[in-house]
């Protein structure tokens, strides 16, 4: 889950024959993205940081009234967050999924009065995973469905490490190696990227992919050995990743109180 924050002085938004709200919507955010990040090991998670975000609603005010609450709505599902005016003028959300959010921040006075405004919030994913001395390495599962009726990952960037261990083998470690190959599958099953290296005992050998036009699904991440018997040690760092069209951050003025 996720905060949302919005620009700057916006005035009322909306249809633009609506009279005007006389609730002066001020928020301030420092951020309007960020990365959740995943450790998977050995098919179990191990961790998962979301991202949080804070709004500051403390400058918005109404014309005809005292402020009475600010909401957040996050745009993944979620219902709306609502703060007591009287108790804080601070929403913070954490996002747990990945897309491109629209955030709706809004605010009621003491006379029903409401207004809002909306921002673009962009939250990624990170999964860091391994299988440790394996000679039948797991499938790894990537969801590229975002958490909100938005548009698809621009792209999963991939960046796999495979390790062939020493395993001290006579003077030299015996000399043992494995001829491996990664394979990345789309939803449907396809193919859609492969690599193979030989890797020596000691040594390692890396794949770095970009995927783009991204279908929304599963993906599966692969890696099969295709000759030798020595066991291997997997690292992936996957990261999906959006287009970089969220709203401008709007940190308090340095200076003011």
């Amino acid at each position: 889950m996720l905060s949302a924050s919005i620009a700057g002085c916006l005035g009322s938004s909306g249809d633009s024959d609506k009279a005007p709200s006389p609730i002066d919507m001020i928020v301030y955010y420092e951020t309007t993205s960020g990365t959740i990040v995943e450790e998977i090991r050995s098919g179990s998670q191990i961790s998962e940081n979301g991202v949080e975000l804070s709004f500051d609603f403390a400058r918005t005010t109404s014309q005809n009234g005292q402020m009475k609450s600010f909401y957040v709505v996050p745009g993944d599902g979620t219902s709306q967050f609502v703060a007591n005016a009287d108790e804080t003028a601070e929403i913070s959300y954490t996002y747990m999924t990945h897309g491109l959010f629209t955030v709706y921040l809004g605010a009621v006075d003491d006379q029903g009065n409401d207004n809002n405004i909306s921002i673009t919030v962009r939250i990624e994913k990170q999964i860091i995973w391994s299988d440790q001395s394996t000679d039948d390495p797991r499938e790894m599962n990537i969801d590229t469905q975002p958490d909100c009726e938005c548009q698809p990952p621009e792209f999963i960037q991939i960046e796999s490490t495979i390790t062939n261990p020493d395993n001290g083998v006579g003077p030299f470690g015996g000399g043992a190696q494995n001829t491996v190959s990664w394979h990345l599958n789309d939803p449907n099953e396809e193919e859609q990227g492969t690599h193979s290296e030989i890797i020596g005992e000691g040594q390692d050998a890396s794949w770095n992919y970009d995927q783009y036009n991204v279908v929304e699904g599963i993906w599966i991440l692969s890696v099969l050995i295709d000759q030798g018997n020595d066991n291997i040690d997997v690292n992936h760092d996957v990261t999906i990743k959006y287009l970089t069209e969220e709203s401008e951050p709007n940190p308090f003025p340095v200076g003011e109180e």
